[in-house]
């Protein structure tokens, strides 16, 4: 059986695609902490550390989901998001390239990367060719990932595929992204803890996708992908936000009490960007099995039994 890396095996994406894995691979993961014996505890960030890890497993496929991965978290942690965006991949390659040369490796990079003002199409698709913008450091880390990977896979042969990923939910995702944050007011309100909450700006469409679809994808690369090409991975399909707040509110008659959501813009005013993933499909076959307006009522119900839980603890 064909051994299997996952860097950041216990974070959201990780968590999901170690699910994937199990059963048709022999999985093991390095994250900052561990929990099984199959989980090394390890600071990717320490050159010695990576490369005794590497020399330890030597997988026959690596995939890279550690990272900082929040823009506006990217403004407070300048230094940080660069080193864990950009040296810690490149010491992955390099430790690779030591101890299992011929190891494929699957870099996970984001939609934040596309310039969407330079969309060029009617439709809102963008394609692996939009340009790329330098708009926060967590794009910059990005952008400077793929561009260094790719020189050392230049110099060096390594086989590396990149995505660009766009937005996934499920359960196991932490606040701080807008499905979440919103599950997490409902709870709150239906818990006692707030009368009520303010909405930030929902007038923006995004590509949305369940994080076992993206995780699906991720291994259908792994297998199937094109060495050195960039993948676009997501569903293909724009949501309004406003829309899925809507769906969320309307699951809980006390927010359809306390709330009173903004008016609905017309679809005219508000461009609808969304992934193209032809070229996924084209290399791959994939194709997206879950509905997100089903993983959005997922994630609200793992919000309630958290706030119930807390208000058992204090009771």
């Amino acid at each position: 059986m064909k051994k299997a890396l996952i860097i950041g095996i216990n974070g959201f994406a990780g968590s999901y695609l170690r699910k994937e894995l199990e059963g048709s691979y022999d999985v093991y993961g390095a994250d900052i902490a561990s929990f099984d014996d199959k989980v090394t505890a390890i600071d990717m960030l320490d050159e010695k550390a990576c490369d005794a890890l590497f020399e330890q497993v030597k997988p026959d496929y690596v995939f890279n989901l550690a990272g900082q991965a929040s823009p506006n978290i990217s403004w407070e942690k300048i230094n940080l998001t660069m080193h864990l965006n950009v040296d810690l991949s490149v010491n992955i390659v390099m430790a690779c390239l030591k101890h299992c040369p011929n190891a494929r490796i699957l870099l996970i990079g984001s939609s934040n990367q596309y310039d969407i003002s330079k969309c060029q199409n009617s439709e809102g698709l963008l394609d692996e060719k939009t340009p790329l913008i330098n708009d926060s450091p967590y794009a910059v880390s990005k952008n400077t990932q793929e561009a260094m990977i790719k020189l050392l896979c230049s110099k060096y042969n390594i086989d590396v595929i990149f995505t660009r990923s766009f937005n996934h939910i499920g359960r196991g995702q932490r606040k701080g992204f807008v499905v979440t944050d919103y599950c997490s007011r409902i709870a709150s309100l239906e818990n006692g803890e707030i009368d009520t909450f303010k909405f930030g700006n929902l007038d923006s469409w995004r590509d949305f996708s369940d994080a076992r679809d993206v995780v699906h994808a991720y291994r259908l690369l792994a297998e199937k992908g094109q060495a050195l090409e960039t993948y676009n991975v997501g569903s293909g399909r724009s949501y309004y936000i406003r829309d899925m707040v809507g769906a969320l509110i309307e699951k809980s008659e006390l927010a359809m009490k306390k709330t009173t959501l903004p008016p609905r813009l017309s679809d005219d005013e508000l461009i609808h960007y969304r992934s193209d993933n032809s070229k996924l499909y084209a290399d791959t076959g994939f194709v997206a099995k879950y509905d997100v307006f089903d993983s959005l009522s997922e994630v609200l119900e793992e919000f309630r039994m958290k706030a119930a839980s807390s208000k058992k603890e204090q009771s």
